[in-house]
């Protein structure tokens, strides 16, 4: 019989098998149970049948690992089946995150603060693990405990605390760019604007597109939640999209790599000499690996995990197409001629993170 739980959204972007295999190596060093001891559960977006929500019940403890799901339609939106698995088993979030653009007017249904009231409202959950600090403010302001955690993916890379140092190559000869949302043609031009003008920044190096959802239409499958119509019109976009970028990429020698599915592509983070583009969770690996790495922020889960790394080498790409690419190539140039001087906070808040992290897990244990 499994002893813990660990309920997830891992599907299909491998940013979400990554907070998985994170959390899941978080819960293994702290209790010292094998994978086989943990039942694995994916819960955002679905009703559990109740010969899982049963299994469930068995285990001592449910973990809820991180990802953007301190939505305003926290229940029942993304996590359906969360009041039932109340009722049976404690639950402990384990840093998710907000998903927004204006923290000052973000809110949350009356349904989701009763569903959040009632994970406090446990003796194992001192507070809410969460993995920005938009988010801890945000919980903060409906009067509910919550601490900086940061995300699970924080930590899987250089053991239990953190050790590894930013340590920057000292050439730049292999650049991961990963890819934009694959329903946007604005960000679909702002990424070849961004892959032009790093082929031009550093002639010669190996340029690898990297696809966090899938390269083509069959591996990228409809949003969990969305109406029929409109996970088709998304998918369908997608495979426009991304078969675009794939014939430009293609047509200029730049490299092509499938991502999803798995957390296995963090190697390639790790291993890199610097990665750029537009997803958070290509951002986190690449920079607990100790390289450097330029997000292009999208909405509150870019602006959250800047601030709360101290990345203020990121920027925001919402205000136009070009705009932000000619900031990320500025930002870059300035830290190779100063040794990356904004990147020196970054090992010590993921520290600090990883204690409160800690504490969570422990008072759950």
């Amino acid at each position: 019989m499994s002893q813990y739980s660990l309920l997830h959204a891992a599907k299909k972007n491998c940013g979400d098998f990554l907070i998985r295999d994170a959390a899941l190596a978080l819960i293994r060093h702290h209790t010292n149970v094998s994978d086989d001891e943990v039942l694995t559960v994916d819960v955002v977006g679905r009703n559990l049948d109740q010969e899982t929500i049963d299994s469930v019940a068995e285990t001592d403890v449910a973990f809820l690992a991180g990802g953007p799901g301190y939505q305003p339609e926290f229940y029942p939106g993304v996590y359906p089946a969360l009041d039932d698995l109340l009722d049976v088993v404690d639950v402990v979030p384990m840093g998710p995150g907000w998903r927004g653009i204006d923290e000052e007017t973000y809110s949350f249904t009356d349904e989701s603060v009763r569903v959040l009231e009632r994970i406090v409202g446990q003796d194992r959950v001192p507070f809410l693990g969460a993995r920005d600090l938009p988010t801890v403010r945000i919980l903060r302001n409906y009067g509910l405990p919550a601490e900086l955690t940061g995300c699970p993916a924080w930590y899987y890379y250089d053991g239990y605390p953190p050790e590894a140092e930013f340590s920057p190559s000292q050439s730049i000869d292999h650049i991961i760019v990963s890819t934009p949302p694959q329903n946007s043609n604005r960000y679909l031009l702002q990424y070849f604007q961004l892959l032009r003008t790093l082929n031009e920044l550093f002639p010669g190096a190996t340029i690898v597109c990297s696809f966090h959802r899938g390269k083509f239409k069959e591996s990228l499958e409809p949003y969990v939640g969305y109406p029929w119509e409109r996970a088709t019109y998304v998918r369908n976009t997608a495979s426009l999209i991304y078969g675009l970028i794939n014939s430009y990429a293609r047509r200029n020698g730049f490299e092509l790599y499938d991502a999803s599915g798995s957390s296995e592509y963090v190697q390639r983070y790790y291993n890199a000499d610097l990665h750029v583009g537009h997803r958070v969770h290509g951002h986190i690996p690449a920079l607990a690996g100790g390289t450097p790495s330029f997000l292009i922020q999208i909405d509150g889960r870019g602006f959250g995990v800047s601030e709360s790394l101290g990345t203020s080498g990121d920027v925001s790409g919402r205000s136009s197409i070009r705009g932000p690419v000619q900031e990320v190539k500025s930002s870059i140039e300035y830290n190779i001629r100063n040794n990356y001087p904004d990147f020196e906070t970054v090992d010590q808040n993921r520290l600090q993170a990883y204690e409160k992290m800690t504490e969570l897990l422990q008072s759950a244990l």
